[in-house]
């Protein structure tokens, strides 16, 4: 594909993006209709009568030009309109080549592409369906297991387009035409049994295709895919959460509206309001939990109306006063009796949209019926960027309040789903699953948790590819955890030598929850309120007894260590560091786990910073060889690169700084490079000393030994060496050695909690003034940093050679990068120096491993960051003339999981 053809899908990528997103198109299509709304409120299908289409037709062209002027700023107005023109010819052009192949035409159509001016803007208004049929050829096509594939080469605009526009309405559009719109379309209930059969193998079980690459295809049969970082919530696609908001739009956006207030504060340290409130107005200024929930509604009513037929539609306000859901609900009870009882999922939303593409082909189709198919796409769109992270949310505050909208909530409480998902019926890509779920702190809702998960699991293992329930001669009943763990491990057994049995295997992560809280921190600044236990008091706490239930619980039910394979933490790397976590890792060590993975080096307010927590995490959590880093973005990001996407300067508190520089002082000194920058290090570390404690006793070294000090638990001061509890006497045990080698450091360590002890010379309000002074922003300027580019780039080669010298493996997420990160393409992402590419590559490449991390958020899956990652190595490797071949490259990758995955 030539670069001019690469130029003109990006451009109907972006006039798809802009009709997608068009709210002056969606509000005018809502004021339309509430002329038509009874006073119950329920949805009535609207009149467009000529001064209606008036409005629709402006707010549809002003509002398309607006998103596009969003998209492209840099251009004038007249140069945008002119590439819009361009634009539109090659989408005319797109299909009336689609259409000569196919020898169709489509009647609700009112173009007549043989003869159409591209300025005819309303084109797009007017035929909706032709949008998506001409974004349906040029991105898809069926590959040789029948599966419908996203052409390689444009995976990286296919991503693009997919987080504004749901891919369903573009898959479903290429089905309808290859299997609803032909001579041979099945009739009767065998005919539909094949059809769902064809359809089955065209979606499996995703909403998401994958790319059409031969090398990944041959990966994935000969080794199979490893997912070593991947959250099982946050894993269902949009658009199968979409499914059960129609059905169910009270309890999906109730979700949502109860969630709202629990989440009121999301800022650091400022009362900056809620950040699910923030996702809302993002998406829409209007945008509210109640008005969600109204659209909710009508998008039911609508898809009903549309499903049944033109006539419904100009019935007009003579339509009962039926709710919307309920409608919706009673049409798709309707449609299932019709299918098989196996019919899986995401195929029933694909016949169901089929089924209103046949509708507006129908003779009688009206324009009212295109009107109100774009009213549903917009909502249904709106409502799928409210749980996919968009390209200008950058990141991991904007992730997370995708994470906390609780939208995904009720539809996740189903995990055979979210197996099917993974595998992907019959390509069945994955061979190792590693699930990431967050412990509970008490026993019961544990083993309830891990129960669901695994009946799930069970649930997926007793179908076959496309799931059909496959004959069983043991029963699948059990009467405790225990016994569900031995039949789960059973069926597995006995399907190693089943040919039609799943492929997928499944182990089980606990992460643990990283959090700040307001409050506590407050107490530590506050002269009226009584200290608080010491620093991150609440999560440390909670971790700990989550810890303990999971420690007793794999002792109890010792065939859990089956399944459960390690531990984790996740969430805001900047909202505890990971010295708050080892007493919960140390319990779980002592319990007989042996793998650990950290979130690391992800998000940070100065490069440093990164590199300390990746750091950090393996010194403070005792990482060896088997363990791994996610993310670790810090150690890859070329240090001009991140200075030049943050400006000219970074703002941290002082605290943070001085952390850094200590971190800094000490890596240069162990590892004996780029002494000459020590004085002044040494020099702006005893300054910011100064500032916080005005003691000239606290010395660079002294900082230093109590930073390594920071792996103790605080809350532990107050236990006894002979505790009759096994972790509480270990914990007491590691502070009285540490106090007995070094008292002074010892005690500053403390201090730094908020815990005065013994130490007669610290008053309560001088700790409290100290915590003041350590939070004060400070700006580092780029030009005057001490910590310049060669000593960022020194400290980055540090702490990879140190991961490599450990066998500890870095987990890398493509998408999740590039969303979080600065990156702005994939082509740009920092593995590539990981793995020997480029002018950032190491003289001895890292172990890599390739994880989707929350695939729901980032609208993937663990095929598509394998086929981002492998694109971006072949362009890497041709502007290089690097001589590797990119294909061993990522089977080494796809080893590396084996041998690292827990």
């Amino acid at each position: 594909m030539t670069t001019d053809d690469l130029d003109a899908v990006n451009g109907l990528v972006g006039l798809a993006k802009a009709a997608f997103h068009n709210l002056r198109l969606l509000r005018a299509l809502e004021e339309a209709g509430l002329g038509q709304r009874p006073r119950t409120g329920e949805w009535r299908a609207p009149v467009y009568d000529r001064a209606a289409r008036e409005r629709l037709a402006a707010a549809h062209r002003e509002g398309l030009f607006l998103q596009l002027r969003r998209q492209m700023p840099h251009l004038t107005d007249e140069a945008l309109e002119n590439r819009l023109l361009a634009i539109l010819e090659h989408y005319y052009a797109t299909l009336r080549q689609a259409r000569a192949q196919r020898g169709c035409y489509t009647t609700y159509s009112r173009l007549d592409l043989s003869d159409v001016s591209p300025r005819d803007l309303d084109g797009v208004l007017d035929d909706l369906p032709a949008l998506l049929e001409a974004l349906a050829e040029t991105f898809l096509r069926e590959a040789p297991d029948r599966s419908l594939r996203v052409h390689s080469q444009l995976i990286g605009l296919w991503q693009d387009l997919i987080l504004v526009v749901p891919p369903l309405l573009i898959s479903s559009t290429w089905i309808y035409y290859r299997a609803w719109r032909t001579p041979d379309a099945p009739m009767g209930s065998a005919g539909r049994r094949a059809l769902v059969d064809r359809m089955a193998m065209w979606l499996c079980d995703s909403t998401l295709p994958v790319d059409d690459d031969p090398a990944l295809d041959y990966l994935c049969r000969q080794h199979g895919l490893d997912e070593t970082h991947m959250h099982i919530n946050g894993t269902t696609e949009a658009e199968k959460v979409w499914r059960d908001a129609l059905f169910r739009p009270q309890a999906v956006a109730g979700a949502l509206i109860e969630a709202m207030p629990k989440v009121s504060e999301s800022g650091l340290r400022l009362t900056i309001g809620s950040g699910v409130e923030r996702l809302l107005r993002q998406e829409d200024s209007h945008l509210e939990g109640p008005v969600l929930l109204r659209r909710l509604h009508d998008a039911a009513a609508i898809k009903a109306a549309l499903a049944e037929g033109p006539s419904r539609i100009s019935a007009g306000p003579a339509n009962d006063d039926t709710p919307g859901a309920d409608r919706w609900g009673l049409w798709l009870r309707r449609m299932q009796e019709t299918l098989p009882s196996y019919t899986p999922l995401v195929v029933q939303e694909a016949w169901s949209l089929c089924s209103i593409l046949a509708a507006l082909d129908a003779p009688d189709s009206t324009r009212s019926a295109r009107h109100l198919f774009w009213h549903y796409a917009l909502l249904r769109a709106q409502f799928c960027r409210l749980l996919v992270q968009q390209a200008g949310q950058t990141g991991f505050d904007q992730f997370q309040y995708i994470t906390l909208n609780e939208l995904r909530e009720t539809t996740e409480k189903d995990f055979a789903e979210r197996f099917r998902q993974i595998e992907r019926g019959q390509q069945s890509g994955v061979d190792f699953l590693e699930a990431r779920f967050a412990p509970k702190a008490d026993p019961g809702k544990l083993a309830d948790l891990l129960g669901k998960m695994l009946r799930g699991y069970l649930r997926f293992l007793d179908e076959d590819a496309h799931g059909r329930p496959r004959k069983r001669d043991q029963m699948s009943r059990f009467g405790s955890l225990a016994e569900l763990v031995r039949v789960v491990m059973d069926r597995q057994d006995a399907d190693l030598t089943d040919p039609g049995a799943r492929r997928l295997r499944l182990g089980l992560v606990a992460h643990f929850i990283k959090r700040f809280s307001l409050k506590d921190e407050a107490y530590l600044t506050d002269n009226k309120a009584s200290a608080p236990p010491c620093r991150n008091a609440r999560m440390r706490q909670e971790s700990a007894q989550q810890a303990r239930v999971l420690a007793k619980l794999l002792g109890n039910v010792p065939q859990l260590r089956h399944f459960i394979r390690g531990a984790d933490a996740a969430a805001n790397e900047r909202h505890a560091g990971p010295e708050a976590l080892a007493p919960a890792f140390r319990i779980l060590r002592r319990a007989g786990m042996k793998r650990f993975t950290y979130h690391a080096g992800e998000d940070f307010a100065h490069l440093a910073s990164g590199l300390r927590a990746m750091f950090e995490a393996v010194l403070f959590l005792d990482f060896d060889a088997g363990c791994r880093i996610g993310h670790g973005t810090a150690a890859g990001l070329p240090p001009q690169a991140w200075w030049a996407a943050i400006g000219t300067s970074a703002v941290l508190a002082t605290q943070d700084r001085l952390d850094d520089l200590v971190f800094a002082r000490h890596l240069l000194l162990t590892s004996g490079l780029l002494l000459q920058r020590l004085p002044l290090i040494d020099t702006e570390i005893s300054r910011l000393a100064m500032q916080i404690w005005g003691d000239p006793r606290i010395t660079p070294d002294f900082l230093t030994e109590a930073w390594k000090l920071r792996c103790l638990d605080p809350l532990a001061i107050t236990f006894d060496g002979h505790d009759p509890d096994l972790h509480r006497r270990a914990e007491a045990l590691l502070h009285a050695r540490a106090k007995s080698e070094n008292p002074a450091t010892h005690r500053h360590f403390l201090r730094r909690h908020g815990i005065i002890g013994d130490d007669p010379t610290v008053t309560l309000r001088q700790m409290r003034e100290e915590v003041i002074r350590g939070n004060r922003q400070i700006t580092v300027s780029r030009q005057s940093d001490v910590l310049d580019e060669d000593t960022l780039r020194a400290l980055q080669a540090f702490v990879l050679k140190f991961l490599n010298q450990r066998r500890i493996a870095i987990e890398t997420l493509p998408s999740s990068n590039v969303r979080i990160s600065i990156h702005q393409r994939y082509e740009d992402h920092h593995a590539m120096g990981w793995l020997g590419l480029g002018p950032q590559s190491l003289p001895v490449p890292m172990d890599v491993v390739v994880g989707s991390d929350d695939p729901g958020i980032f609208a993937t899956s663990l095929r598509m960051e394998y086929a981002h990652l492998l694109r971006s190595i072949r362009e890497g490797a041709n502007e290089a003339g690097d001589w590797q071949n990119p294909v061993d490259i990522m089977e080494r990758v796809c080893l590396n999981a084996k041998r690292f995955r827990f």
